[in-house]
């Protein structure tokens, strides 16, 4: 008698491995887009963290009474001495900078805390496109709060 052998035919391993092959095509992109993710979800604590800065300082600067728009104010906070505009930090490093705790890859472009109109940057450094990977800070005024913007085209 003979025995009937199991296994799989060269037709049936051929078939299983093209649509491994098919399916792995499809799925990659997602698996490779993670880095993508991962900064994103960078700048979107910076954000979140800038925005808890800025309230603490509000907070601190309504205590001791330095609110004002027409001069750039210090307080300390921890170790940091933080120069203020209207009461938050100032768009520069020596403002929002020093409020916030972040990591080594994080760049701070521009800033200017003499009058109203100053903003800084706050660059993702190892982004594809850090110029549009980043989180703008623009100053307070005296009318409203500073404004944090997020832009991720360059992630």
């Amino acid at each position: 008698m003979l025995k009937k052998q199991k296994g799989f035919t060269l037709i049936e391993l051929i078939i299983v491995i093209t649509l491994l092959g098919i399916l792995s095509i499809i799925a990659l992109p997602r698996f490779l887009d993670i880095g993508t993710d991962a900064r994103i979800a960078a700048l979107e604590q910076m954000e979140v963290s800038m925005k808890a800065a800025t309230n603490l300082v509000n907070i601190k600067a309504e205590i001791e009474n330095k609110t004002d728009c027409s001069t750039d104010p210090v307080i300390e906070m921890g170790d940091n001495d933080i120069t203020l505009r209207c009461g938050y930090p100032c768009p520069h490093p020596s403002g929002i900078a020093n409020a916030v705790d972040y990591d080594e890859g994080f760049e701070w472009v521009g800033g200017n805390c003499g009058g109203q109109l100053g903003n800084i940057d706050v660059r993702l450094a190892d982004a594809p496109d850090p110029a549009n990977c980043k989180i703008r800070y623009v100053s307070a005024r005296s009318t409203r709060e500073p404004e944090i913007v997020k832009t991720i085209s360059g992630c």
